[in-house]
């Protein structure tokens, strides 16, 4: 099991939901890790999701997820956070579990042991991998 407050875990939930953000179930599953993090940074309304006027000189979080290095800027003031409320954790923790199948984030582990006196030139190791040989 995967630990969903680890920064790896962190990292690839958040890289993963913005990537998915083309889909509608990935559309509404970044607006609700959006949502928390506003609210975890106490802008909430409206004019903080984006407008920097609107933030009265506070920084403006960084929720675009076609924004080079937002994803991942994001995921770091996530991890911080987490440390600092252990509400805004157990509220992570419930969106990542709502959203793990969504964006295809569930914790899959694949291994490949290769042993022995075995010779390999070619190892392919993923998820949801389609081989098509002609």
């Amino acid at each position: 099991m995967v630990d969903p407050l680890s920064l790896g875990a962190v990292s690839a939930a958040v890289t993963a939901a913005a990537s998915s953000v083309g889909t509608e179930a990935g559309r509404v599953s970044w607006e609700s890790l959006a949502s928390l993090v506003r609210r975890a940074f106490g802008r909430g309304g409206e004019e903080a999701a984006g407008d920097a006027e609107g933030a009265a000189g506070a920084r403006v979080l960084p929720l675009d997820p076609s924004e080079p290095g937002q994803p991942e800027e994001l995921a770091a003031l996530i991890y911080g956070r987490i440390f600092q409320d252990e509400e805004f954790a157990e509220a992570y923790r419930k969106w990542w579990h709502s959203s793990e199948a969504v964006v295809g984030m569930g914790g899959v582990q694949v291994n490949n042991t290769v042993g022995g006196h075995a010779r390999v030139q070619h190892l392919v190791q993923g998820q949801n991998v389609t081989w098509h040989s002609h």
